[in-house]
């Protein structure tokens, strides 16, 4: 019995929270900052939701780097002047 608990808690919870974290994420951008960036929210959403694991994962890495380096190129973060 310790052995399936192990694994619920070692293997399955990191399963089950990593889409929530990642809708969480994707849920709190604008929605204008998907503009420029390839997909949009909901596309991302979708994505999250029915591609498993890898779906967050592909979110998490590359559409944040997407937002974060789109932010940059078209002057939306910058300093106060």
């Amino acid at each position: 019995m310790a052995v399936g608990a192990a694994f619920l808690l070692l293997v399955m919870v990191p399963l089950m929270i990593l889409p929530l974290w990642a809708l969480i994420d994707l849920v709190g951008q604008p929605a204008d900052a998907f503009g420029h960036a390839g997909p949009s929210q909901l596309v991302w959403a979708l994505i999250i939701i029915f591609v498993g694991l890898i779906g967050p994962i592909v979110y998490l890495t590359i559409g944040k780097s997407q937002l974060r380096g789109d932010a940059g190129r078209h002057g939306d973060v910058g300093v106060a002047g």
